[in-house]
Order: C-alpha cells, then structure tokens, then sequence
C-alpha cells in the first residue's frame, strides 16, 4: 500500500461529487470524484500513479457480455492520480489481462511488478453464460515484462467446484489472503490465507473462527503495519456489510474490532485500504445506492488489543525472616526506608512518595543510646511506574458528575508522547491530555486511553493504549452498598522479603553472611587514612582489647575493630563497654573470613609486589631470599584464616617458547606451595598453577608490558573443609 500524501486525499475530496459525510468524533469521509454517476465502483488498490478499481462501466476495448441489468461484466480499470491533478476520464486498466467475463479485485506487490486478480476460471467460450454456476471465480497473476502485463498464470489451489476471490498480498509479499467458500469452512465464504515457500504457496489456512462467522467475510486487505481489515455480514453491525479490522498475534487472531461511523454505515461497506497508520484510504460502499469508492481521513486513531492498567504500587509489607530474639538486651528492631521514614518492629508497612531508587535497612536499635547497633539487613529497592499509558481518574463516581481524566502520567520512556485519544466506552471519543467527561446513565464502562508519539523515519507513528473499568452508580445510597461490597475484596498489599527479587537489590544479609563463616566485630571507627594503632586516639581500649585493622577496598576505608565473636547479641557487652568508654558511634559489623583474607592478600601485593621479578632470577625457579617476607607473610594470613584455600598462579612474559614457559611457570608455583608447606601450611589447602603467557594482562611488545606479565597471583580459591 502506498497511499502518497494527505494533499492528494484533500485534492480528491474537494473534487468529490456531493457533500461530504463528517464525523466529529472519527473520520471525515467523502466521494471519490471518478466513481461513475449509474455504474458500480469498487474495490480501489493503490498501483504507482494512480488507482486500479473495479467497474461494470462500458468500454469499447472488446465485446463483451452484459448483464440482465443491461450493465457490463466487471472489469478492471485505472485512474492516473498525482499530487496536483486527478485524471477524471478513467480507462480500462490492461488489454492483456481483459477478458469477457469478470475481472478482478486486484493486488501488487510492493514493487508493482506482480499482479493478483480474481476473474472466472473459463473465459476461452465466446457463448458461455458468465452466470453459470460451473464458471466459478479464481485467482491469476501476472508479471510486468518490457512495457506489458504477460505470463497470466492460474493460482495453485483454484478449483472448478468452489470460488476463490478478493486476493490481498501482504506487505512483504509472502503471504496472500483470499476468500472463498471451499468446503470446511464456517459459513458462506471464509477468509483464507497461504504463505510462500520460496516460489511456492503453501495450502490454504482458514482464519478460524475468531474471525469467520456463518456469514460471509472477504475483501481481506493487510496494511504496512500489520492490520488485516476486511468486510463481514455475519458480525453484528451497522449494515449487512461493515467492515472490521484485526490482528494475528503469537499465531492467534483477535476478535475483530468493528471500524466507526461514517466508514461503516447502514449500507454495504467493504474493500478498505489504508496507510499504515490508518490515517487515510479509501474503502467502498452503496449507500448512494450504487457501489461507489469513498475517501476517508482521520485524526482520531484507532486502538485495539491494549492491556489492562496496571496498578502502580509504592505501597510494600516489609518483614526479614532471620530476625533474632533480642527482648533479654536493650535492643529492638527498627526499618529504615531512605525516605526519611522509620518504623520500629520486626515487620513494617510502608508507601514510598514515588518512583525512585531507596536503600532499605532493618537496622537493630540500641534503645539506650538510639543509635544502630547493626544493621541486620539491608539493600536497595527500586519503585518503578509500569511503563505504559496511564488514566488517572477515580475508580467509580455519580450519574451526571464532572469527572477528570488524566494522561500526564504516563510512563513510556521510548515514546515521546504527541497526541492522547479517549474512548470514554459511551459512544463518546475526544483528544486530548486531560479531559472532563459526565456519564449520564449508570453501568460499568471501559476506558480507554491512546496515546501517539512522533512518526520514525518511515512514518511508522507509534501507539500505545491501555484500558480500565470504572463504576458509575446512581446515588450516594448505591455508592455506599458498592463500596461495602468492594470492602472485602480488596488486594493485599504486596510484600518484599526476598531481596533478590527483580526489583530489589541486596546490599547485606546477615543470614548470607552467617552461611559463610562470617565473625562479628564492634567497629570502634574508620578513616579514609591509615592510622597508627598507637595514636593516642585508641588510649581509652588499651589493655583491655586488642585493635584489629582492616581495609574495606570497596568503600575504600579504613575500619578498626575490637573483639569478635560468632553472633551478633554476643557482642552486646563488648559494644555497651566501647560506648561507655567515649565511642559513641561504635556499631557491630560482620566481617566474612574469606573476605578479610582476600583483602589482606590484596593489601601484601599491592604494598610489596606482585612480579616474578622479586621472587624469581631470570629463567629460574627457585624463589631468592627477597621473596621470604613476602611469602612468610602469605603464610600468616592462611594460619590467620584456616578456613580458606589458596592458588597460587604464576605467570610469564612471551620470551621463549610456549612450552617452555608453560613449564618454568609451574616450576615457579610448585615452588611456591612447598615453602609455603615447609612454614606449617597443610598441602590440601594449597594449589599450584603455572599459566605460562597464555594469560598476559599487558602487551609484550614493551619490556614495561612483559614485566607486567612476570608476575605471581594469590586467589582465594574457596573456604576449605
């Protein structure tokens, strides 16, 4: 479909015959200026410059046969259409493709090179009835070949004993719909569809019964966006023919939706074609009494298979299931919600002011001080909108009240909203971002919301639609019985408690922490600088614990702690007394062993080195004497942490042949693991790699890069049995 621009639609409305039918609300619709005062015109389909139809107009091509009505047999013709002139005086379409009996509706690819048509199977008899039941309808194409339509070829499934007619390709021509009353079908004529395979159509696929009823349906016609519209007299409509329009999703067709008025009228209207926003095309019908071709236009699009709102919910039941009985100490739990707002109790209710990012912390309260003891756990949760249309409105609401709808709210980050289209489930349809709008009788009523955005490159325009119920009751008396009735059905408020549900993110567990061997410590301070642990600053715990330091690398931290033990209330008299002795922001934090080791380890290279160069002579595998404190330090993390299991992974530079350095760094790391057994360090918690240069982590083609590369790596591995 190539429907060019809206200048040719208005140029041929304003040269259409009569006066236009409007609607305020949908479309706006007038007469084509060449349909033809007493003949029938239908069927148009767009073909380069112009509009192929079908007429029963006379022409004096050839002879042909006539109906009882003294009209002639349909046949195909053309009009030459551009953007400044309509050629009123229309003419038969091809020579080639003409026959005695009836021709068409047609269908092109997209290039125009190939056409489709319905005419009658035999047309060879010079005397044969056109009306004869045996000479049913069929499909033929053709190709454009050097200046004229040629290689007339009869579709694959016509056949002698029923009708196939009103072909329509798809978009992307591999896919042709057809009505036709073969049997198995669900009424009189059924839309039926084949997809190409290769150069071949595969057989004939019923739309089903979604779609077919025990009337008729035909004239199918797919637009650029994937719409199939197509006419049915088995629907309930406004006429016996009105049109429809649907859609094939996941396999499955949606119930039809019927077009508005004035498209579809108390007369036959059918064979619509349109662009692919649904903007403008032309359709046919006979409520002038003859069939005859209308132009149509819209600014007020349309919208189907939209979701049902979703809530918004900031609303959440807050609990942590590995709380502690910490009633015997002065303790209790409180939540914190990044939001300003804290609740005491192990289990919180809670509504968030909105879409945001907010870090969410059970935090264990010392009741004396108020200050946080520990913080048990905590993460991040992020509240979101759900990214769609949204109508704020009330959810029920009196006969004859003003009632505001909104749109502002929407939520669609992709899409920059342009136009915002009502369907206020009346019968009344508006524009607009915010509107008012009174029911003037009682019911349940389904709104629903449209919005557009901005046309892409190839002026595809975006939609997006959602819908929602709303209760309008008649008195206050009949809002206060539905109101009672609702009471009890309320949902229950969601609840967070996973924090690696999709919309949270951990930050901390206690329960996480304890399953890997975690210790808990009373942190007396930290600093972003390393102190000396014989600053006067640490004089009031002298003599009475012992001061550990440790390097928080991720918050890039120093932290100082005393004491330790494996649960947490077991630090309570250890955290009483470091806060009577002047550390008012003491706390208890956890500290998982595995991690200590890692970051001590990390601190001894990063301090001393971590190259080849200081353990090793050149070529050589047998560790100096400048590598002993280095590894004498190894081995005091790993008597420090007997939980933990070690690699130790030796590197080369690309010096040398690849086997050869694979040999050399395995020597290295073996020699490694036996020092490090000859200091007391069980062999089963040590690993030796040699990775060779098959793991640079700086170029080669500098002496900087391969020193780089020289190197020896300590990798926790895992927590040992």
């Amino acid at each position: 479909m190539k429907l060019n621009t809206t200048v040719r639609l208005m140029i041929l409305l304003a040269l259409a015959a009569g006066a236009l039918d409007t609607s305020a609300q949908s479309y706006t619709v007038g007469r084509a200026s060449f349909n033809s005062e007493r003949y029938d015109d239908y069927s148009p389909v767009q073909f380069r410059d112009g509009i192929v139809f079908c007429s029963n107009r006379k022409h004096d091509v050839m002879v042909v046969y006539s109906s009882s009505n003294q009209f002639e047999n349909v046949n195909m013709w053309f009009i030459p259409v551009s953007d400044t002139t309509v050629q009123e005086d229309a003419r038969i379409f091809s020579k080639e493709m003409l026959t005695n009996f009836h021709d068409g509706p047609a269908t092109f690819n997209r290039e125009d090179s190939v056409i489709y048509y319905s005419r009658n199977n035999e047309v060879d008899s010079k005397l044969r009835d056109v009306f004869d039941s045996e000479n049913q309808l069929g499909l033929f194409s053709a190709q454009w070949i050097e200046g004229k339509w040629d290689s007339i070829t009869a579709f694959t499934y016509n056949n002698p004993e029923h009708s196939l007619t009103t072909p329509a390709l798809s978009y992307d021509g591999n896919r042709i719909y057809f009505a036709s009353d073969m049997p198995g079908g669900f009424g009189g004529a059924d839309l039926y569809y084949c997809d190409r395979d290769g150069r071949a159509w595969l057989p004939p696929v019923n739309l089903g019964s979604n779609i077919n009823s025990t009337g008729n349906e035909s004239y199918p016609f797919e637009s650029e966006s994937g719409i199939l519209y197509f006419a049915s007299d088995g629907w309930i409509g406004l006429g016996q023919k009105d049109i429809y329009y649907t859609k094939q999703i996941d396999g499955e067709w949606l119930l039809p939706v019927h077009l508005d008025a004035p498209i579809n009228s108390k007369a036959d209207d059918f064979a619509l074609i349109t662009d692919k926003n649904a903007e403008e095309g032309y359709f046919s019908s006979n409520r002038k009494r003859n069939d005859d071709i209308y132009i149509f236009k819209t600014d007020i699009h349309s919208f189907f298979n939209c979701d049902s709102l979703q809530k918004n919910y900031y609303c959440y039941l807050f609990y942590d299931e590995g709380f502690m009985d910490v009633d015997t100490l002065p303790l209790s739990y409180e939540w914190s919600f990044g939001d300003g707002t804290r609740i005491r109790g192990i289990e919180a209710e809670h509504c968030f002011p909105g879409p945001g990012n907010y870090t969410v912390e059970l935090n264990i309260i010392d009741n004396n001080t108020g200050n946080t003891f520990f913080t048990q756990t905590s993460y991040d949760v992020e509240i979101t909108d759900a990214v769609q249309p949204f109508i704020t409105s009330p959810d029920m609401e009196l006969m004859d009240q003003q009632i505001e709808f909104s749109g502002l709210n929407s939520n669609l980050p992709d899409m920059e909203i342009t136009q915002y289209f009502w369907d206020f489930g009346d019968g009344t349809k508006i524009k607009g971002a915010e509107i008012m709008h009174t029911y003037e009788r009682k019911g349940s009523y389904n709104v629903q919301l449209g919005v557009t955005g901005k046309k892409d490159s190839t002026g595809y325009l975006p939609k997006a639609c959602v819908y929602k119920q709303i209760e309008i009751l008649e008195d206050n008396q009949d809002m206060a019985m539905y109101l009672a009735r609702q009471k009890g059905e309320l949902a229950e408020m969601p609840d967070i408690v996973d924090p690696e549900e999709s919309m949270s993110n951990p930050l901390y567990s206690m329960q996480e922490a304890i399953e890997k061997d975690a210790v808990f410590r009373v942190e007396v301070l930290t600093s972003e600088s390393r102190l000396d642990i014989d600053t006067a600053l640490f004089d009031p715990l002298r003599g009475a614990y012992d001061i550990t330091e440790v390097y928080l690398r991720e918050d890039s931290l120093y932290s100082y702690t005393v004491g330790e033990a494996t649960s947490v209330l077991e630090t309570y008299p250890i955290y009483n007394d470091v806060i009577s002795r002047g550390y008012e922001n003491a706390s208890v934090k956890s500290y998982v062993l595995a991690d200590l080791a890692e970051e001590e380890l990390l601190e001894l290279t990063s301090s001393l080195g971590e190259f080849a160069d200081a353990y090793f002579e050149f070529n050589d595998y047998m560790i100096g004497e400048a590598s002993y404190p280095i590894l004498n330090r190894v081995a005091e993390i790993m008597q420090k942490y007997p939980g933990i299991a070690l690699e130790i992974a030796a590197h080369t530079d690309n010096m040398g042949s690849f086997e050869y350095n694979m040999k050399l760094s395995q020597k290295r790391a073996q020699s490694m693991v036996d020092y490090l057994v000859s200091q007391g360090i069980d062999s089963y918690r040590l690993i030796g790699r040699g990775y060779g240069e098959s793991r640079p982590i700086a170029a080669n083609i500098t002496e900087e890069g391969r020193s780089i590369n020289r190197r020896v790596e300590f990798i926790i591995l895992n927590e040992s049995e």
